[in-house]
């Protein structure tokens, strides 16, 4: 790909699933000029920076800085820094399997709690033989909260599986082959019907705490929640106690409001609560850096970017 005119990138190798995209933009463009530390107290010849969270004071450093694209499919890390002038265009990674490997794992956090796999792997090691329920799928409601393109394919995921599937977006309906709810005046109709919920919400200050126990009670008793959005969009003290009280039958979390989860957590050791370490779905490395590469040559012909967030909206 022919890259516009002495770009310098600026990564902050904040872990190691931004070094290995780091890694790969190196080997894919060994002449473009990527940097990991700000030279100076400013640096005016930083254009565009690609990274997954970006901390305040960071960007004021960046005069000239007009793309800051994440190596996520969320933008959240990057759209939180309060300095990032309004002019730096925003983009997020959007990779076509990213879909697929999401709806795969949560069929896999529905089926375990639904199938009762915990049951039965305790009465193999206990070398029981009981023969559970076989439960019927059709007489339950998975209700996805984010209707995305990655929510669309989870939808269809469960829907083949058997499940009854409904979804609710804040904004606006997008086509879908599942009934759709829309909107603050909707929401509790569509949580008072799911025995699941799936939190699939991009995280802004709208999002924010939004699953809190005044909308978790709203869930039918006996529900379970799969959450593998953005931690902050749950209200953790409140989803504990209502596992506890025995309204929720339990969660599945691979995403909290501080990661990595501390040792001290109630989480870890909650025997109705699975915690996963955010690995629910991840962009492929090369198809990420690929569409940071087009990008930088569009924004240099002012083209219009590849997956550029509103960030109005936040997604």
């Amino acid at each position: 790909m022919q890259l516009p005119s002495s770009p310098k990138v600026l990564m902050l190798l904040s872990s190691e699933f931004v070094k290995s995209r780091y890694e790969a933009l190196r080997a894919q463009a060994p002449d473009l000029q990527v940097i990991t530390e700000i030279e100076g107290a400013t640096d005016p010849d930083v254009t565009a920076l690609f990274a997954f969270k970006l901390p305040a004071g960071i960007a004021s450093r960046l005069p000239n800085l007009r793309l800051a694209a994440s190596v996520g499919a969320g933008a959240d890390g990057i759209l939180s820094a309060s300095d990032l002038p309004a002019n730096v265009k925003v983009t997020r990674a959007v990779e076509p399997g990213l879909g697929y490997s999401m709806a795969q794992f949560v069929s896999l956090q529905i089926l375990r709690h639904f199938r009762s796999l915990p049951a039965m792997e305790h009465q193999h090691a206990a070398g029981e033989w009981k023969r559970l329920a076989v439960p019927d799928a059709s007489q339950v409601t998975v209700g996805i909260m984010g209707l995305g393109s990655i929510g669309a394919v989870v939808a269809d995921a469960l829907v083949a599986l058997g499940f009854k599937v409904i979804a609710w977006t804040r904004t606006s309906a997008r086509e879908a082959r599942v009934p759709v709810f829309i909107g603050e005046s909707q929401k509790d109709e569509f949580l008072t019907q799911s025995n699941y919920l799936v939190c699939l919400l991009p995280f802004t200050p709208e999002t924010k705490g939004s699953l809190d126990g005044a909308s978790l009670r709203k869930l039918p008793k006996g529900s379970f929640v799969v959450n593998v959005a953005r931690g902050g969009i749950v209200v953790e003290d409140d989803l504990l106690a209502l596992v506890n009280a025995g309204h929720l039958a339990g969660a599945a979390l691979d995403v909290f409001a501080t990661e990595p989860l501390p040792a001290s957590s109630p989480f870890w050791k909650h025997e109705r609560i699975l915690v996963t370490p955010h690995i629910a779905a991840q962009p492929t490395v090369r198809p990420v850096v690929e569409q940071f590469l087009e990008n930088l040559q569009r924004l240099a012909q002012g083209q219009p970017l590849l997956n550029e967030v509103d960030r109005n909206v936040g997604y």
